[in-house]
């Protein structure tokens, strides 16, 4: 019986023990990685996710969202000499030739499932009119999808030490790249066919570089996209989103040494990132009393597995001119902060109701004035008179004396 019970309470701390380790923030090899929830820029995972860092090729999909708001896919693009040879030795490319025509459709494919440095020079020119140009658009860019400690100097992604990014900011442009239906398409292709041109007689095959997409044997289900990148300094990147359940989040790790390292990281954070997290809604009832904020719809934050809204505490706070809810743990740890606004009113009246009202205003004052004037005026009068009968009622006594 003591046997029985023993061995029960072994096989007791083992279960406690393996939930406790299911339950736990993966253990990664990347220097610098972070996942979030691509509807919500929620963070569930961070490893020095605001240390900068050298991006190499995830550049390419600021480059590509960038043209896309710029030119249109049936634009049509000469590749220029420097566009070509420019690029080092060695460099990722589609063999693209000076004075050969393509369309930006060619150039986005090239660049996202070929990481092509020569296509994406094409798509800086044709969007810019040069690099440099271009590297000041990707950065109004980086900057309206919320990145904080960014510079972009060029648009393939090469190294430069003026040329780098964090894990925080790729995942929130990939969560601003993926708002672009044409980019979403394209960031998910496992293959394209690209037709013969002007100085190419063959077709070329485009097939995605991101193995969780083309590789069978490292194929995440779920999968919308992804990019990776690889140079001397930056070592192995990668940028991930993948959906399940209505579910979508963005993993991003940087700066590990082997290839397959990078994968095993990704798969690491998604798996925990879909298996480890309750949605639960926040609506404007579950913001403070008094402030007059509403979110304008329901917004779905992330807790871990058992959470509920007792778990939480949310504030109002302004930053950068605009109203957030900020919602914090029992320890006291931010957790997210999500948009709201001050709730209008809907006993407000119309714009012209309220013209209207200025208008009868300005009548009333105006009115009030002429009325005064005139009433001052008429006391005056009034007191002229009085006067005069004051004097002349005088004078009768004096004539009487």
């Amino acid at each position: 019986m003591t046997r029985f019970i023993r061995s029960l309470c072994v096989l007791l701390v083992s279960v406690a023990l393996v939930v406790c380790a299911a339950a736990a923030a993966p253990s990664l090899v990347s220097e610098s990685a972070v996942l979030i929830d691509a509807d919500t820029g929620q963070v569930l995972y961070d490893k020095d996710m605001h240390r900068q860092m050298y991006p190499a090729s995830i550049t390419k999909i600021l480059t590509v969202i960038t043209g896309l708001e710029k030119l249109p896919l049936t634009e049509k693009m000469t590749m220029s000499h420097y566009a070509v040879f420019s690029l080092p030795v060695g460099s990722s490319h589609i063999a693209l030739d000076e004075g050969e025509e393509i369309t930006m459709e060619h150039a986005v494919y090239a660049a996202l499932l070929m990481s092509a440095n020569d296509a994406c020079n094409g798509i800086a020119e044709k969007a810019a009119g040069s690099i440099d140009a271009f590297a000041v658009m990707m950065n109004e860019t980086a900057k309206r999808a919320g990145a904080l400690n960014s510079n972009f100097v060029n648009a393939h992604g090469l190294s430069d030490e003026n040329h780098y990014t964090t894990a925080y900011d790729m995942a929130m442009i990939c969560k601003y790249a993926l708002q672009n239906e044409t980019f979403r398409k394209v960031f998910g292709t496992y293959k394209y066919i690209m037709p013969p041109n002007n100085k190419q007689e063959e077709s070329r095959t485009f097939i995605n570089q991101h193995y969780m997409i083309s590789d069978p044997q490292l194929k995440y289900d779920g999968i919308i996209g992804g990019k990776a990148g690889w140079t001397k300094v930056s070592k192995c990147t990668l940028v991930t989103a993948a959906k399940r359940d209505g579910r979508t989040l963005i993993a991003v790790v940087m700066k590990c040494v082997k290839d397959a390292d990078k994968y095993a990281d990704t798969k690491a954070l998604l798996d925990w990132g879909f298996s480890e997290f309750d949605t639960v809604q926040l609506t404007t009832a579950d913001l403070p009393n008094g402030g007059g904020y509403t979110f304008s719809e329901p917004v779905n934050l992330l807790l871990p597995k058992g959470g509920t809204k007792a778990d939480i505490k949310i504030t109002t706070t302004m930053d950068g001119g605009k109203d957030y809810a900020v919602v914090k743990g029992r320890d006291g740890k931010e957790i997210g902060r999500f948009p709201c606004e001050v709730a209008i009113d809907v006993s407000e009246k119309t714009p012209g109701e309220i013209k209207k009202e200025r208008r009868v205003r300005v009548f009333v004052a105006i009115g009030v004035f002429i009325l005064s004037v005139i009433g001052v005026f008429a006391l005056f009068i009034l007191s002229v008179i009085i006067r005069k009968k004051i004097y002349r009622a005088r004078r009768k006594r004096r004539r009487r004396r």
